[in-house]
Formats: structure tokens, sequence, C-alpha cells
């Protein structure tokens, strides 16, 4: 190769450079455009910058796990993480990597820096300093382009100005107007989003900027803006518990004030049935309707719809058709009123005796209050996370059903039912809505102290038309309201068509007939617990390399685990499913060294660290039951011994020897720090401690035996 052949062109520069060169100095000596070929964070190389990312987050991660301030501490506060969940581990390294400074004012990352980043290139630690730069934002998406852009705002600033990001994921799934408080860092040419994203919900007419501060004050927060996104990132996940706190306390108000009591009456025909029907059709507010296979188990004859004579409500207009009343329900003997609301079964009764008369009597009538039940029925609510002033005027909603003609011939059922939807548009610009004072839309656009209510209004309607889009793969326009209205400030190009999400896998792909049913692995008879299927077109776990897993690879499969399942419920079938014995092997071979208290709290590192190593829908290794018994007894005499030694170095190097010695070390680490806090959060008994790193150590060692390379 001839010595030119070394060289490339450096747009910044305007001239040659030797490849070394470039790569020790692009972007941090030298300022490389976007578009240049040999630029990483260039848009064009997305993909290259990804991994370039996810090796810097595992460099990280191995550094700090190997040099954590405050070992101690920082075990103890890391169990509590990862039993809080993903977004709890997620927080607590950003807070201690970026955020929590040491005794000399420095953060963990900066003082790394000063070391002098050792064996990390140019490119590291260029996106490094990026990383260091992290902060917490409250986005409003304003553009989705096609190629996995978007434009933001972050609400959390007193001037927001527009942002681009780049995140293909966001950019299939969220709409205009989404908003989500999340993680974010400058990129050399863009921004990009850094851990979980949490959406925040509609909270009527409270701004999201200002459910923040409430919910952050209620909290002991700060009020301030630089102060509170410091407190977030320390404090993200209590607060997401207290937002979803909110939005629960806020339904329940709804669904306590709505009349969502389903009633019904009964009458005995006092006169022949034929001549009863013909005095019920002479009325024009009532037409035919179908029974239900259900009424027609019951023996019911015929049914009837009852029509309002006008709408009930001032948002229920025309548009949307006709509104129903209630139904009549026609037996040759008895016949049956039924009505969604109280109020209207009370004014149906009153008019359907008024012109049957005397030809029917009234027997029996029963409500049941399904708004109160549903109530009744959600989630129990911690009252003391939430700000009293996020639940004034929670939302009112009105039970209606309506009846629309059906569509005229030629007009397919998705053109009619954009035509109702846009019919509704044009009458809400003139309806009187009571979240503006009882203006109408056009009202409120002139008025300078109502615009901001109807801009808030109006961004919700855009948001729910472009969901609306997304799930149905239209591209129906709503920005004609928009521009009726003046509302240009937040006038956007409306999102890209984008692939509709996977539908349910209803029919096996194309191929070779499916394999008989799978047999049916059974729990313990004694617990009458549902059979399990064992699938046998589960594909074998994958093989594990020949050497040990790093430190980064370890955190990656152990958090992986904390966003797959919901639960330890779902993690326990998932093990089941794919074939493997091993909680009944274990809690069998601990019933005299565990209580069942211990044996529970243990749960959550056993199943880390068998999913570390078999990856979710895999089929189990083969793992025989004498062979794990041996090891376990044999690894349980070690470890005792190691914990009685007078240093730790004993210990060290039994952790050292293990197959896996930074996954080991990374588990065993969250359970010595349970077992030092001795709080009622984790009442995990010191005893139990040796026992259950015995376990840990000896699924590693077994499952490693059986998936490693050979």
């Amino acid at each position: 190769m001839s010595k030119a052949s070394k060289h490339r062109p450096c747009p910044a520069l305007g001239h040659g450079i030797s490849s070394a060169e470039c790569g020790e100095k692009r972007l941090s000596q030298i300022p490389c455009p976007p578009d240049c070929p040999f630029n990483p964070f260039g848009p064009a190389h997305y993909d290259q910058l990804l991994e370039l990312e996810k090796r810097v987050d595992d460099r990280t991660m191995q550094q700090l796990l190997a040099q954590p301030p405050d070992p101690l501490t920082f075990h103890r506060k890391l169990a509590r993480a990862q039993y809080m969940g993903m977004l709890a581990v997620q927080t607590f390294y950003f807070w201690h990597l970026y955020f929590a400074v040491g005794p000399d004012g420095l953060t963990f990352t900066r003082r790394w820096e000063l070391a002098g980043w050792r064996d990390l290139k140019n490119d590291e630690r260029v996106m490094l300093r990026a990383k260091m730069q992290v902060r917490i934002a409250l986005l409003e998406i304003h553009r989705v382009f096609a190629d996995g852009r978007l434009e933001a705002v972050d609400l959390l600033s007193d001037c927001p100005e527009p942002m681009i990001f780049r995140d293909r994921m966001l950019a299939r799934t969220v709409n205009r107007f989404t908003v989500l408080l999340t993680w974010i860092c400058p990129l050399p040419h863009y921004w990009r989003l850094s851990g979980t994203a949490n959406h925040i919900p509609e909270l009527g007419q409270f701004p999201a900027p200002e459910i923040i501060r409430e919910i952050v004050a209620h909290l002991g927060g700060p009020v301030t803006e630089p102060e509170i996104r410091l407190w977030l990132a320390e404090h993200l996940p209590q607060f997401v518990t207290a937002l979803h706190a909110v939005s629960h306390a806020r339904h329940q108000l709804m669904l306590a004030g709505i009349d969502a009591k389903w009633g019904a009456a009964r009458y005995e025909l006092q006169a022949p049935f034929a001549q009863c029907r013909d005095r019920l059709d002479a009325l024009s507010d009532v037409s035919p309707d179908d029974l239900t296979n259900a009424e027609m188990d019951e023996g019911l004859a015929e049914a009837r719809v009852w029509f309002e004579p006008e709408p009930g409500h001032p948002s229920l207009t025309t548009v949307q058709g006709r509104i129903v009343l209630g139904r009549v329900l026609l037996g040759q003997a008895q016949w049956r009123l039924e009505t969604l609301g109280a109020e209207k079964l009370s004014r149906l009764r009153s008019r359907f005796e008024s012109h049957l008369g005397e030809r029917v009597r009234f027997v029996s009538e029963r409500i049941e209050d399904l708004g109160g039940r549903l109530a009744a029925q959600g989630p129990a609510v911690d009252a003391s996370l939430v700000p009293p002033r996020l639940l004034e005027n929670p939302g009112q909603m009105v039970m209606a059903s309506s009846r629309v003609p059906a569509p005229p011939p030629g007009r397919s059922q998705a053109g009619a039912e954009n035509d109702l939807l846009q019919a509704m548009e044009r009458a809400f610009l003139a309806d009187h809505i009571p979240a503006l004072d009882h203006r109408t839309p056009r009202e409120a656009a002139q008025d300078p102290l109502l615009r901001p209510k109807l801009i808030q209004l109006i961004k919700q309607r855009v948001r729910s038309h472009d969901e609306r889009n997304l799930a149905s793969g239209r591209t129906d326009d709503i920005n004609w309201l928009l521009q009726e209205l003046g509302l240009t400030e937040i006038l956007f190009d409306a999102p890209p068509l984008r692939p509709l999400p996977p539908p349910p896998q209803l029919q096996s792909p194309p191929g070779p007939p499916p394999p008989p049913l799978p047999d049916f692995k059974w729990l313990d008879e004694d617990d009458w617990e549902a059979p399990v299927a064992v699938d046998p077109l589960r594909p074998p776990a994958p093989s594990l390399p020949r050497e040990p897993l790093t430190a980064g690879e370890a955190f990656a499969r152990t958090t992986a685990t904390l966003t797959r399942f919901d639960s330890i419920e779902d993690a326990e079938d998932e093990l089941l499913a794919s074939g493997s014995t091993l909680l009944d092997d274990l809690e069998d071979l601990t019933l005299d060294s565990l209580s069942e208290a211990d044996f529970s709290l243990a749960l959550p590192f056993l199943l880390q660290t068998w999913f570390a190593l078999v990856p979710f829908g895999c089929r189990a290794p083969e793992i025989l039951y004498d062979h794990f018994a041996e090891t376990l007894a044999a690894n349980g005499i070690a470890l005792e011994q190691a914990l009685l030694a007078p240093t730790p170095g004993k210990f060290k190097a039994l952790v050292s020897q293990s197959p896996q010695p930074e996954l080991l070390s990374m588990i065993v680490g969250t359970i010595m720090g349970m077992t030092e806090t001795g709080t009622p959060e984790l009442p995990f008994s010191p005893e139990a401690k040796p026992v259950i790193i015995a376990l840990v150590q000896t699924i590693i060692e077994e499952v490693t035996a059986a998936l490693r390379q050979p």
C-alpha cells in the first residue's frame, strides 16, 4: 500500500490528513462537519454511533463498579434500586456517574477525566464528554421526520428552543405534542435521549411544567428550575410513583362523578303483545333494533331503541347521529327497559308509562353502579403522594351512545368514519366548551386570557388525532383546524406515514405443519396450579463464550431482566415455560437453611442470575439435580470458610475463581449490601447471606458449564 493511500481528505481542514490523526483529533481538536464520511457522530453513521455509545456505557459502568465511592453504601443503595426496577437502576447509575459530587467537589466521571481517561480512545472521550452534559428535560415533541429525527423543545427552560434529536424507536411511536420527562445530552450534531422516557399524562387543565413543579414541591423538593432538574436527577423514581398516584386519583374522582349506573325496569303486559308493540312503534323516537345472542337465548322476541328528542349534552351534536335514551326488550309476557344512567332510566320509564298507560304494569327495577364498581376495582392510591391542587376539576365524562346512519352507497366504512370525525371537528369550533369558560374555540382564540387554555386543549386534540392515524395507518389531516383558529404558533407538519405495529400472530407462518400440542408439565400437585406448557419449538439457549462476561456485559444482562418482566411472577412463569425445574429444586435444597421469607426475598437475585445467562424465550439447558446439589454443598463449605477468614482476601479469591467473576461480584455486592442494612424495607436476615450467595454461585457454575462453548 502506498503512503498516499493512508491519507484521507479532511473537509474541516481543507487538506488530507492521516487516518491516525483523524482518529485522534476528530471533534476534539478538529471541528468535523456532519457530512464527513469519517465522522462517527454524523447523521449517516447512526448505527456506528449506537455501537460507540454502548461501548462507552459499558466502560463507564465497569469503571464505577470497580471503584465505587464508599462501597458499602454504594451496594446498599444499588440493592434498593434493583428491587424498585429499571428506572431506579438507571437513576442510580446516572446520579453516581454524572451528578453526585465527592468531598473534592467533583463527580465520578469528572474525576476520571482529570485522571487522564486511560485506555479510552478519542471517539470514546468525545462521547463521554457529551454524556457528562446529561440533564433532565421535559420534552414536548413538535415534529417527527421520516429518517428517525424529531424536533422537540424543553418545557423546563425559560425560553424553549427547538432541538433536533435522533432516536429511531421514539420516532416510530410518538406524535405531535407528546410530552416526555427524560434525560438528554448534546452530541456534536444532534441531541440524544438517555435512559427511560416517561410519558406525562393529561391532567385536566394543568400544563406539564406545572404538574412537575407541584409534585416536586409536594415531595419536599425545590421550586426553582435549575434545582428542580437536579432533584429529579436523583429522585426520578419517586416522582414517577407520585405522578401515577395523581393520575389514578383523578381517574377515580372522574369515575365517582359520572352517572354510569346501568338500570333495568321490568313490566308485565296487560294487553295483547301485538297491540302493545303497535302502540310503541307509533312513536317517532322509537326504531327497531337487533337482539344480541344472549337476549335471544332469554327467549325475547324483538327489541326497540328509544332516542332522545335532542342531544342531552352540548358536546353531543347531531353530527354524531341520534342520541340513544335506552332500549326496550320485548317478550311475549314481559318487557324490559334498559339504560346507562339512573337519570335516563327515570326519564325513559316516565315516557314509556305515559305512552303505554294501562297496557303495562310495573314489576321491578334494578340499578347497578358500574362507575362505582370500576372506581373500587382501581389500584389503591397513596394519598400522601398527591398534591391537593392537582385534584382540582377532575375530568367529567358523559355516558351516551348514538346511532349513525350506514354509509351511502359507494362510500367505505373508513371513509364514512373520517367524514364523521371531520364533521365533529367542525362542530367543535362552534361548541361552548366548559374548559374555555363556556366560550367557543373561535371566541377563545381571540381572547388573550383564554388563548393559552385553547392551545393546551388543541394540543391534546392534535395528539389524539395523530395517535388515531398511527393506529389505523391513515394520514387524515387536522391542521385545517389550527389554521381556522389562527394557532400558527403550534402549527407543525403531521408525522409521516409510519409502519403499523405488528398484529397479533393469529396463524403459523408458511411451512411444514405444526407438531402436536406439547405435553403439559405440571407443578406440585399440592399447589393446584394451572399447567405450564413447555414449547418444543423454543430455540436452545445460545452458547456462552470461553471468556467470562465483562463487568459491562454482566450489568447489561442483569438490568435487561428488570425491563423484560413486570413482576417476579412473570419471571417465574417464563422460567417454567422454558422447561427448567430450578425453583422447585432450589426450594427443595434449602428447606432446612432458608425461611420462606428469605427464600422469597432471594428470588429476584436467583432469577436475575439465571436470565443473565439464559436469555428470554430460549429452552432451558439441562441441569442435573444431583450434580447441582453436590456443587451447592461444596460451595457452601468453601464460602463459610472464606467468610470466617480474618481478612477478605480469601473471599475475593473465591469470587475470582468463578467462571463468571464479574457477574458473581455484582450480584453478591447487592446481596451483601442488603444484609447490612437492617432496614424494615428490606428485612433480609444476615444468616441467610451465605446460603443465598452459594445458590447464586452454583447457578452461575452449573449454567455456564452447560452453555459454555467447547
